[in-house]
């Protein structure tokens, strides 16, 4: 049993480590492969009504209600409307949001949202932090000459 406590540590912390890497380059590619290069923090600024363009138009809604986002960009203030077709509005007076712009028109935007792909290297970033976690707890125990 005493050897097994240090083959399941080497085990565990390999696992760990290569996760923790596999986690981190899938949030890389991730990020690279991105549109949309500027990344700002928005703050709602205003609600407006806006009157809805085509078939939504025809809805018993016939305005939507439109947030307006207020964020830096390159060092100059960039006041934009927010483009979904939403009644009520989904966001709040002076809430925060996450957005990201394209660098040379920071008026070509979108809200940022967690994809899917964050979400699985987060995952796995987790997983294998437990793993090094663990490896390192069996290892102790190892180190300790505790024997089952």
């Amino acid at each position: 049993m005493y050897k097994e406590l240090w083959t399941a540590s080497c085990i565990l912390l390999v696992l760990g480590f290569l996760g923790t890497v596999g986690g981190s380059l899938l949030k890389y590619f991730s990020k690279k492969n991105e549109v949309l290069k500027g990344s700002a923090e928005a703050r709602v600024v205003d609600i407006v009504p806006e009157p809805r363009r085509g078939t939504a138009s025809l809805s018993e809604f016939h305005n939507r209600q439109a947030a307006v986002f207020e964020f830096y960009a390159g060092g100059r203030l960039v006041k934009v409307m927010d483009h979904a077709d939403t009644y009520p509005c989904p966001y709040r007076l002076n809430q925060r949001v996450q957005i990201r712009y394209d660098v040379d028109d920071p008026e070509n935007f979108c809200v940022k949202e967690k994809d899917k792909m964050d979400k699985i290297s987060t995952g796995i970033n987790i997983v294998s932090m437990c793993f090094i976690i663990a490896g390192c707890v069996l290892f102790l125990v190892y180190a300790a000459g505790i024997q089952f």
